[in-house]
């Protein structure tokens, strides 16, 4: 299991967790709740961010995967040029799907899966699982 210290920018593992983290930028309580949990299902250490400045602190956490909740006021080219290709290679963006222009924006900035926000809802355990293994933590 992944503990977090004082603070919350640096994971300490504890017994046999994966050291991935999961980062959460969104305002929405409900998907906070459900993000959590679902990290924590897989033994995942989670933080939740409000802006691009608490996103940094996490950018060299190994096995970081982001998850950008499109509907909040992200600026996507501040946060791609914060976080790199590596980390955008495993995050996710979801938003609602009508937001298309939106969602565009988020593939053109190099997220590597972008999805509904119902798709994310639905699929969140599965969604980390995959970046977990697909983005080169140590989740196997």
């Amino acid at each position: 299991m992944v503990f977090w210290t004082g603070g919350g920018g640096v994971a300490e593992l504890a017994g046999g967790g994966s050291g991935a983290v999961v980062v959460l930028y969104s305002t929405d309580l409900m998907l906070l709740s459900s993000v959590s949990g679902a990290a924590a299902m897989l033994g995942l250490g989670f933080r939740s961010v409000r802006a691009v400045s608490e996103v940094v602190v996490h950018v060299g956490v190994p096995g970081l995967i982001l998850c950008v909740d499109l509907a909040s006021s992200v600026d996507l080219a501040e946060l791609s040029g914060v976080c790199g290709d590596a980390v955008l290679g495993r995050a996710i963006a979801f938003g609602p799907h009508v937001h298309v222009a939106r969602l565009d924006a988020a593939r053109a900035c190099g997220f590597g899966q972008v999805v509904s926000r119902g798709q994310f809802a639905m699929q969140v355990t599965q969604l980390l699982a995959d970046r977990c293994v697909r983005g080169g933590s140590n989740l196997h």
